[in-house]
């Protein structure tokens, strides 16, 4: 079973970039839109070693101890 999609408010620029990139690999612009769109969607997510990932989480500038101080007057242990 195949589906129809229809694209409305397509930019006229975006449109003729698809043309001729359809043109350039030899095909029509309805079967270029399917391949970049089977391309988009075929992508398995990169794996990242733990290691890489903690390096990009981003510095704070500012004191950590600061950021879990108890406020003044808040209980330690409140009952």
């Amino acid at each position: 079973l195949m589906t129809d999609i229809l694209i409305r408010n397509l930019d006229n620029k975006l449109d003729k970039a698809l043309k001729i990139r359809a043109v350039q690999h030899g095909r029509t612009r309805e079967s270029e839109i399917k391949l970049i769109l089977e391309a988009a969607l075929s992508k398995r997510p990169e794996k990242r070693s733990l290691a890489d990932v903690l390096m990009d989480i981003p510095k704070l500038d500012v004191d950590t101890d600061e950021l879990f101080k108890r406020p003044a007057g808040f209980p330690r242990n409140p009952e």
